[in-house]
């Protein structure tokens, strides 16, 4: 099967280190909003880092230009022998004409020819880039379906959540963070997301993700009193940690629970839906009115247990790999 390379002749693809970006604003400014209406997540943070990282000329990647209109961005970033693709956005008024695509192409012959890359990852909410993702599955990338789903906190219980026999849901502490990495790591040996990011796969890789929740602003602002532990005792006495779910401010009314993970000798017991449970009840304590989440649709028994605490999917969006993890 082969695939025709889209062109519009009303688009020029220009890499941001020789692209005039004083009109880069605009663009960002119209995705945080439908951000906002789509996801109810604030991207301030995160958009004012990517100005000012595009004004340096420091990021790689290309925009899509419509005369001297910025129409559309495609950026990645490259750590070693891996490259993510960070994102890849076309104005409303242009999608469907092949911007996405072309972007994407571009992209990817920049990332090829470039030396030691031995994997590429492409995990970023993407909206209507139907183009983008056909040449990647054209392209010999792996695909699967991310959804990002939302619960309405003033519809939930917000009685604490009981907890199974011999375990305790407590708030987290900072001293839980190596603990926590270790049960992350564990709970995704053989799942699809360790697939799709393969930080998944070594507790340095996880320690890696566990930082940028905590410690960043790409996944909101880390909220410590609706992020938990879950402590069982063990029999010489001492407590370990069996369950972790972190999470973040993503918008003013809005709490994101970011990484949900049960060590897997403590699983189908009920921990997971119990540090659900307890945080919902602090997001409601605290004022959220909605609190949301992103899945793999093939990991089935979470996405089971989500709809069954109430999370419904609002949005949509496909996720790619390629190479050696």
């Amino acid at each position: 099967m082969t695939i025709a390379q889209a062109t519009n002749a009303d688009l020029r693809i220009v890499p941001l280190e020789l692209a005039d970006v004083s009109g880069i604003d605009e663009l960002l400014e119209e995705q945080r909003t439908e951000w906002i209406d789509l996801l109810k997540w604030d991207y301030s943070g995160p958009s004012q880092v990517i100005r000012q990282v595009i004004r340096e000329r420091e990021l790689p990647g290309f925009v899509a230009m419509s005369g001297k209109k910025i129409i559309g961005l495609a950026y990645y970033v490259v750590d070693g022998s891996r490259c993510s693709i960070g994102d890849v956005y076309v104005s409303k008024s242009w999608r469907g004409r092949a911007a996405d695509q072309q972007m994407m192409a571009a992209m990817l012959d920049s990332i090829e020819r470039a030396p030691g890359i031995s994997r590429i990852e492409s995990q970023c909410v993407g909206v209507d880039n139907d183009g983008s993702n056909r040449l990647l599955a054209h392209r010999g990338f792996n695909r699967l379906t991310r959804l990002f789903m939302m619960h309405s906190v003033a519809e939930a219980d917000t009685k604490t959540g009981s907890s199974p026999s011999g375990v305790t849901i407590r708030a987290w502490r900072p001293d839980d963070f190596s603990e926590a990495v270790r049960v992350i790591h564990r709970s995704y040996r053989g799942q699809p997301d360790s697939l799709i990011n393969s930080q998944y796969k070594t507790e340095a890789g996880c320690a890696e993700l566990l930082t940028i929740l905590t410690d960043h602003i790409w996944c909101g602002q880390f909220m410590p009193q609706a992020s938990l532990a879950a402590e069982y005792a063990r029999r010489t006495g001492t407590r370990d940690i069996a369950g972790v779910l972190i999470a973040s401010r993503i918008a003013q009314g809005t709490g994101h629970i970011g990484q949900i993970s049960v060590r897997p000798s403590r699983q189908g017991v009920g921990i997971g839906r119990a540090l659900i449970a307890n945080s919902l009840t602090e997001f409601a304590r605290l004022g959220f009115a909605h609190v949301s989440l992103a899945v793999t649709s093939s990991n089935e028994n979470a996405l089971r247990l989500y709809e069954s605490c109430g999370f419904q999917t609002v949005h949509e969006f496909s996720v790619f790999y390629r190479g050696r993890s």
